[in-house]
Order: structure tokens, then sequence, then C-alpha cells
């Protein structure tokens, strides 16, 4: 694969990253890369995926852009109120990074359309909302072998996991999944303290970043990924630590 003359000067620092270089590059270019949602997750993390150089981004997101959202969602400006998220990132994504090919879904993922749209990707990012989307699209993950990252946040906290469970670890022991993590049993509960308590802008972003940065490393083939860990962040604190989970 050949980079023009504009793409060697645009990513010309990250090729001089040792574990990057040219061969890596055209890895990002090549690869394709779905994320669900273009709100507080999804604006960081499809902004660095562009910045970056991955080659097909697929946008996935049913709102429209609002007034309260721009806190936090800076994908979006005062200029795209009342304009779908999905186009609404994919008018800055354009500005940003022509190179980029991107791909919007302006409709609501579910489990009778979420299997044919991720069939195009090598890797899915769930920066969606809520724990029933993410089960949607964790299971079908797993059915169509597709390496999955998730985040999710709540005022100064967040958390980022990576899911690869059809691979075998150093061990020969399945990874585990999304629902070795967390049960639906507890989903409601979890969702109704996210709505009260709100969320910090710049918790988003750093959570959004790391999400971004789980699948930089997997497509160039670099090791230390979160599979079986569970990465905490209390910024209030600003405390890091790391969770270890199995298969049940």
């Amino acid at each position: 694969m050949i980079f023009s003359a504009s793409e060697l000067e645009r990513y010309s620092r990250q090729i001089l990253i040792n574990n990057i270089g040219g061969t890596g590059q055209r890895k990002l270019k090549i690869s394709k890369v779905l994320v669900i949602g273009a709100g507080g997750l999804g604006s960081p993390v499809l902004i660095q995926l562009a910045s970056v150089g991955i080659g097909t981004i697929g946008i996935i997101d049913y709102d429209n852009v609002e007034l309260s959202n721009l806190q936090r969602q800076f994908i979006h400006s005062i200029n795209t109120i009342g304009i779908n998220k999905a186009l609404s990132a994919r008018k800055y994504i354009d500005h940003l990074n022509p190179e980029v090919n991107t791909k919007i879904y302006d409709y609501k993922i579910e489990k009778d359309n979420c299997d044919k749209i991720i069939l195009d990707y090598d890797i899915v990012i769930d920066a969606s909302d809520n724990f029933k989307t993410r089960f949607i699209v964790s299971d079908s993950c797993n059915r169509h072998k597709k390496p999955y990252i998730m985040g999710a946040v709540r005022s100064y906290d967040g958390q980022v996991s990576t899911f690869i469970p059809y691979e075998e670890n150093k061990k020969s022991v399945l990874n585990p999944e999304l629902r070795d993590l967390y049960s639906e049993e507890n989903i409601e509960s979890d969702e109704m303290g996210c709505k009260e308590e709100g969320v910090l802008g710049v918790t988003t972003g750093l959570i959004g970043t790391l999400m971004a940065t789980e699948a930089i490393k997997l497509i160039i083939g670099m090791d230390n990924i979160l599979i079986g860990k569970l990465l905490l962040v209390d910024l209030l604190n600003m405390r890091f630590e790391k969770i270890k989970y199995k298969r049940k």
C-alpha cells in the first residue's frame, strides 16, 4: 500500500515510533472499526481513530445533537444542533481527516440488525450509554469472532475493558466475555445511578481515549491489552486500578 505525500506528512510523528513505523501505519489504514454511539465516549474515540489514520470508521447513532450534549460531546457543535449525531460526527471527521472513509448508520442498533452491521468491521468499540445495547453488541461480537471494546462512565469514574473471548490465552483457557463481568440483573439499578449522578466531560474524554488506544494496539499487534482486566479510573481521587476477572 502506497501512502500519499499528505499522508506521510500527516502521520510522520507516529510513524517514527518504533513499534508502529510504516508497517503499523499500513495496518491502521486498512483497518475497519465500528463505533457504537457518537456521544460522550464516542466523541473522543472517533476523533482519536480519525487522527491516527484508521481507514474506515463506522458510526452508529440514532439520536440528534442537543445543546446539553456539547458539555462533553465535543465532536459536535452549536452548528449541528438538531442534526443526527452520526451525520454530525462524520462532518467533523471529514474536516479533520478527509483520508478516512466514514460510514454512518442513523438508526438504533438492535438484535435483528447488529449481526449484519458488525460483519463488515475488524473491531467493535461500544461507546453506548446502556447495558442493554452492550449485551446485544457483545453477544454479536462473540458469535462473529470480533474484538469488542467497552467503556462506561459516571461523574468522575470510568472503566474500560477489552473482550476477545474466542482467542485462547497462554494458559489455553478461553478469555472471559462481557457476561462474565456484568450480570443483567444489576443493569437497571446501575444505569439509574448514572443518569442521576451525571458525568464530567473530562471523564468521557479520558475513557474514550483509552478505548481508542486499545483498538490501536490491537490493530498494530501490541501486547498489554485489557483482556480479562477491568481498568477502573477515579479522577476525583486520581486513582487508577486494574482488576482481573475470569470466565465463569
